[in-house]
């Protein structure tokens, strides 16, 4: 579906599809982010999207409201609308993370701190 080059790897669309989750209809969204070595996403958050992160392959940490978790290989988290949120691949291979989101709305996304941002 696309692949979206990133400061910190790249991100592909596996699925966008519109749905009914609980009586709320919207978009599904699932991602598929390669974060590699040592590279972290910004530290984000969404107003009205959910999502569940599953490290698919290699190690890494998320950072959820400033408390730092282990992710470990095939395990999934939960993010709800709200957290503050933040990845970092922790080994020396790149780590892949499906991203399960919903509702999905690229534009529901607030920055609170980007390393690659030119303000550095």
């Amino acid at each position: 579906m696309g692949r979206i080059e990133k400061p910190w790897g790249y991100e592909e669309q596996v699925l966008c599809s519109e749905v009914e989750v609980g009586g709320e209809r919207g978009i599904l969204g699932i991602r598929k982010l390669v974060i590699n070595s040592d590279e972290m996403t910004s530290y984000a958050v969404h107003e009205r999207q959910a999502d569940i992160v599953y490290l698919e392959e290699g190690s890494a940490i998320l950072r959820l409201e400033g408390k730092l978790e282990d992710l470990d290989k095939g395990e999934a988290k939960v993010i709800s609308p709200g957290e503050r949120h933040q990845i970092q691949n922790i080994d020396s291979q790149v780590a892949e993370i499906l991203e399960i989101s919903f509702p999905y709305r690229p534009e529901d996304i607030e920055r609170i701190e980007d390393p690659y941002s030119e303000e550095r």
